[in-house]
C-alpha cells in the first residue's frame, strides 16, 4: 500500500467531529516510552471531543511487525503529519500522541499548525526512571496502562533517552510518577483551553522549537 493510501485509510477510521476553531487546535504530547503519555491521553478523551493521532496506532496499522528503525519512524510521522494537516483544515481538536523527542519533529508540527493559525499546546510527560523501567517490564508481560498499545521496550527507551532534545517552547510538565493520569488530564485540559483562548499570544518568537541549550521554563504539575 502506498503512503497516500495509508493516509486515506487511517484518516477514514478516525471520528468525524465538528469544528471547534477555524484552524483547529493541537495538543502535542512529548515524552519517552513508559512516561505515561497514552494514559494521560486516554483520560483526556473523556473530557473533550478530539481526534487522537497516535504514532503507535499508525505504526501498527502500517505494519504487521512494527519497528522503531529511523526509516520506519520517519514514515509513520509523515503519515501522522498528513492526517493532522487534513483535520486542522476541518477545524478539529487534535491530540498528537507521540514521543516527539526530536526538535525537528516538534518544529514540523508547529509549521503545519502555522499554516492555519492553529494554537498549539505542548505537554511534556515524564516519570522517574525506576517507574518507567517497571512499566516497560510489565508491558513485556502483557500488563499495560490504559491506552497503552506501544511496543517500545527498555532498549528503545534508552536509545531515545540518549537522542532526545530538550523543549524550548513553553509547555505543561506532567509527572506521572505518583500522580494519577486522570488528575493530570484535568490539569492538561485546563491548560489546553487556556492556550485556545489566548490564540493571539500563541504565535510569538517562542513558536519555534529548534534545539536550545537549556530547558525552558514550564508550567509544572507534579507532586
Amino acid at each position: 500500500m502506498e503512503v497516500q493510501e495509508y493516509i486515506g485509510v487511517i484518516d477514514a477510521g478516525l471520528p468525524q467531529l465538528p469544528a471547534v476553531l477555524p484552524g483547529g487546535s493541537v495538543l502535542m504530547m512529548v515524552g519517552l516510552p513508559g512516561s505515561g503519555k497514552s494514559s494521560v491521553v486516554h483520560s483526556l478523551r473523556t473530557l473533550t471531543e478530539c481526534i487522537v493521532v497516535s504514532t503507535d496506532a499508525v505504526r501498527q496499522q502500517m505494519s504487521k511487525h512494527p519497528g522503531y528503525t529511523l526509516n520506519a519512524m520517519s514514515l509513520v510521522y509523515e503519515v501522522c503529519y498528513a492526517i493532522i494537516r487534513q483535520r486542522l483544515r476541518r477545524g478539529q481538536r487534535i491530540i498528537f500522541d507521540a514521543s516527539n523527542y526530536l526538535a525537528a519533529r516538534r518544529q514540523r508540527l508547529c509549521n503545519i499548525a502555522a499554516e492555519t493559525s492553529t494554537p498549539v499546546a505542548v505537554c511534556y510527560v515524564q516519570a522517574s526512571q525506576e517507574v518507567i523501567e517497571a512499566r516497560l517490564r510489565q508491558r513485556i508481560n502483557g500488563v499495560r496502562g490504559q491506552g497503552d498499545i506501544s511496543e517500545a521496550d527498555w532498549s528503545v527507551y534508552m536509545w531515545m533517552l540518549a537522542k532526545q532534545e530538550p523543549l524550548q517552547r513553553e509547555h505543561f510538565l506532567a509527572d506521572t510518577t505518583s500522580t494519577p493520569a486522570a488528575i493530570l488530564a484535568q490539569a492538561v485540559y485546563h491548560y489546553w483551553k487556556q492556550i485556545e483562548t489566548n490564540v493571539s499570544t500563541s504565535f510569538t518568537a517562542g513558536y519555534a522549537d529548534l534545539q536550545p541549550s537549556c530547558w525552558a521554563d514550564s508550567t509544572r504539575f507534579d507532586d
